[in-house]
């Protein structure tokens, strides 16, 4: 049976929910009053709704509904709502102003959206420059009618979508944040300059340069950019460091503190960076980074042990064998799903990579039993002579008891090492630190009991081989090993992290030296203060190739003497009895107005003591962050490029506010003459 469509027409009633529609006869179709008198409609659209009347009747209301709800639309609308309430006054001029308004508005509210995209695709450290397009397509597809209205009506020359139109938005992110972080840097009195080399993907070196100044008593870190050192020696280091503060507007006289490592280059008193450096800062100390100074008292501590050296080069074999074979490495997998022990990953013991040699002995230990049977099936399956030797390695007792030892040890430096990397840490809490890991190392060598780890070693040891005897003496390996090596873990950091003069004297603001009675405050702290006195209340000398300057002193001596009789009987009577450490203290003399104004220059000496830099542990963290943006796929990234990427992803917020993006837009705008209107 032949069935007939019912003839769809044109409905009056859409008139009255959608009255900016009118009806044209003659053509037979819908059109847009408001967009015919205003709007431009898009290139892809060929004039629909203004001279292309609209008659598909049966999508009719879908049609209106997504017509009055397109951005283009909107703007007619709004043209129209001023062109009436302009026509009630009469003035022209006005009118016009207002539709140039609301242009202006919409093309600001559009690279806004550019620069959002952008900034995401940066801060995830994302390859941007090939993907930004695809994303603002993507979001094309996804609805966004202002950016489709962008892309359709924009000539082809400024969509805006071009790599070059890419780094100038970037280039505008970048000076965003950064002038809000050397704005917040300015503020501070004094600053501290970090700053280490590196090789990037490329073989370049990579120089990082981070900042440390207080900001509300508090001392902070941050990233203020990397550049490429064509030359390493330390002149022409001196130099691009010089030449980045002067470009960046900060002032080196400012500078009180200067972290670097321990190479020759950086840290040398006749003719390194350091030097050199204070010859332009000459109250500037040199602070040898002390999470550097720790892992070398760890590393010359094993060279000097035979037994240790031997296992943790065997470690070293064993992450070779797993990292260079998958099929070995999914083997150990299986044997460790079979054997219900957790899956765990072998790390390099690195000489250099701080913590690393700890997770590695920590993560042996645990798969133990695993790799054993690993090595055996190895052997058996392939003959290969390095499994056996490894497995035969494995069941000896030194190794066993070795490993235990490293656990406790390491497990105890680790926590050092991680302290020490915190941000807000000052160099005067490091002495207790220090004295708290040391007394825990010679508490583990007068009694193994006491250990977490080597106290079951025995029993761990007769499990792995049965009712086989132990054929070493447990005695002996304490005596020989044991002891011998722990004592050369605690010489080499009493050695390498005892702080001595300037460094020390800081701690007379600490409450936990404060004598037991008020009657002994009379010569509390007058040693230190004379210390401290003599630094900063003095001119500092530096003489470099024959050649001296001289910096101003920083606090006044008479004037810091009084205040100090004064203010010790304040610490005792207001922190004898409480839990709060030096930092507590030192910022209360900077935030607390009063304690501020009745002891200035204490709180100069407490404003210096909080911005010396403890680590580089800053600039560390911007080489792993310089190795996730710089990758091989992007092996051919720009300086500049780099230095930009890298500042979003460091310092950049979550996501960018209103009043940054606006800031974003008039960068952008005074760069150079644009097409659109902003």
């Amino acid at each position: 049976m032949k069935r007939y469509k019912q003839q769809l027409k044109y409905n009056p009633e859409w008139a009255v929910k959608w009255q900016w529609m009118q009806y044209d006869e003659q053509k037979g179709g819908m059109i847009c009053t408001c967009c015919k008198k205003f709007g431009r409609p898009p290139v892809a659209s060929r004039g629909a709704w203004v001279s292309r009347p609209i008659n598909n009747w049966v999508k009719a209301t879908k049609l209106l509904d997504k017509h009055s709800k397109s951005e283009w639309h909107l703007a007619s609308v709004e043209a129209q709502v001023l062109a009436d309430s302009a026509k009630q006054s009469g003035n022209v001029v006005e009118r016009m102003d207002a539709a140039s308004e609301i242009d202006r508005k919409k093309n600001r509210e559009l690279i806004k959206k550019l620069a959002r995209s952008l900034y995401f695709l940066v801060k995830h450290r994302m390859p941007h420059t090939t993907t930004f397009e695809d994303l603002i397509h993507l979001q094309v597809e996804n609805g966004n009618q202002q950016l489709e209205v962008h892309l359709q009506s924009a000539p082809l020359n400024a969509t805006y979508l071009s790599k070059i139109s890419t780094a100038e938005l970037l280039s505008c992110i970048s000076s965003c944040i950064e002038e809000s972080l050397l704005a917040r840097l300015n503020s501070s009195q004094f600053i501290s300059i970090m700053a280490d080399e590196s090789s990037d993907v490329s073989s370049k070196e990579e120089l990082s340069i981070c900042g440390r100044w207080l900001e509300n008593g508090t001392p902070v870190e941050h990233f203020l950019g990397i550049l490429h050192a064509r030359e390493v020696n330390a002149e022409a280091l001196t130099d691009y460091l010089l030449q980045f503060l002067s470009d960046k507007g900060i002032s080196v006289k400012r500078v009180r503190g200067l972290g670097f490592d321990g190479t020759n280059t950086m840290s040398g008193k006749k003719n390194g960076v350091q030097i050199r450096m204070r010859c332009h800062a000459p109250s500037a100390l040199y602070i040898h980074c002390r999470c550097h100074q720790l892992q070398l008292a760890v590393v010359h501590a094993a060279d000097e042990h035979k037994e240790v050296k031997r296992v943790l080069g065997s470690l070293l074999t064993i992450w070779k064998t797993f990292y260079y074979s998958p099929k070995k490495a999914e083997k150990l997998v299986e044997i460790q799903a079979v054997l219900e022990a957790p899956e765990l990953k072998i790390h390099k013991p690195s000489d250099t990579r701080w913590l690393a040699r700890e997770r590695c002995v920590r993560a042996v230990r645990r798969s133990l039993p695993a790799l054993i049977r690993t090595f055996d099936e190895i052997y058996e399956e392939n003959g290969d002579a390095e499994a056996y030797g490894l497995a035969k390695l494995l069941r000896k007792y030194k190794f066993v008891a070795c490993l235990y030892m490293l656990c406790d040890v390491l497990h105890t430096l680790a926590k050092l090492q991680g302290s020490l990397q915190a941000k807000q840490l000052n160099l005067a809490t490091v002495p207790v630190m220090v004295e708290n890991t040391i007394s825990r190392l010679k508490e583990l060598k007068e009694d193994p009991k006491t250990s977490t780890w080597f106290k079951d070693h025995t029993d761990v040891f007769k499990e792995l081989m049965g009712d086989e005897e132990i054929s070493e003496d447990e005695g002996r390996f304490n005596t020989t090993v044991y002891r011998p090596y722990i004592q050369g873990i605690i010489d080499h950091i009493s050695s390498r992290l005892d702080s001595k003069g300037v460094f020390s004297a800081f701690s007379l603001f600490d409450p936990r030296h404060l004598p037991t009675s008020e009657d002994s405050l009379a010569e509390y702290g007058e040693d230190k203060l004379d210390d401290l006195i003599t630094f900063y209340g003095n001119e500092q000398k530096v003489v470099f190739e024959g050649k001296a300057w001289v910096s101003t002193p920083d606090i006044d001596k008479k004037e810091t003497e009084s205040e100090w009789k004064m203010f010790r009987r304040v610490l005792f009577s207001q922190y004898k009895s409480s839990t709060d450490d030096l930092q507590v203290v030192t910022s209360r003399l900077l935030t607390d107005s009063t304690l501020n104004a009745a002891f200035p220059n204490l709180a100069t000496l407490a404003s210096l003591q909080l911005v010396l830099p403890v680590t580089t542990a800053t600039v560390e963290r911007s080489f792993s962050d310089m190795k996730l943006v710089k990758t091989r796929l992007r092996s051919r990234l720009g300086e500049n490029t780099l230095d930009q990427a890298m500042r979003v992803c460091i310092e950049g917020p979550p996501t960018l506010s209103e009043d940054e993006l606006d800031n974003i837009v008039t960068l952008w705008k005074d760069m150079k003459p644009r097409r659109l209107s902003v």
